[in-house]
């Protein structure tokens, strides 16, 4: 085994517990090369505080829905090129494309927060209310009435 004695090591157990991430999918990204870990003389594998932190990563970009090519991508891309110079554009390239996509990510999420917060108005409105909430018993609820309906309002008050 060759991590350093001083640095703290993990068993694939206490990643797993640590990071979040299943067995399985601890072993299946060493695999891909996202995470790697050294083996004792009889085969238990050991990672170290960086694949620790690299685990606790990618369980968070999977959280977001970041495709685990990409994450691999980031992790193993480096190693295919020459020259810093070469590697550093392609890393570029790759984090680029990502930031845009999480813009977008957040940006549409900013956009169902709001339509959240509209609805939350107007279902404040019935606070109080004594009439069964359906369209044809309440016709002057304010989700029935309300200039400001969301798309949102129309599935809660949909009469199926």
């Amino acid at each position: 085994m060759s991590l350093d004695d001083r640095e703290k090591s993990y068993k694939i157990g206490d990643l797993a517990q640590l990071s979040g991430l299943s067995i399985r999918t601890i072993r299946g990204y060493e695999e891909m090369g996202i995470i790697s870990s050294v083996r004792s003389d009889g085969g238990t594998r050991y990672y170290s505080g960086s694949g620790l932190a690299i685990a606790k990563l990618a369980h968070r970009m999977r959280s977001l829905n970041i495709p685990v090519t990409t994450i691999q991508e980031i992790a193993t891309r480096r190693r295919d090129f020459e020259t810093g110079d070469l590697s550093s554009a392609a890393m570029t390239e790759i984090l680029e494309s990502l930031s845009d996509e999480l813009r977008g990510q957040a940006a549409r999420m900013l956009e169902l927060e709001d339509e959240v917060m509209r609805t939350l108005r107007l279902i404040r409105g019935c606070n109080g209310c004594q009439n069964l909430p359906t369209p044809k018993t309440c016709p002057d609820c304010p989700m029935e009435t309300s200039a400001n309906k969301t798309d949102l309002s129309q599935m809660i008050w949909q009469d199926t």
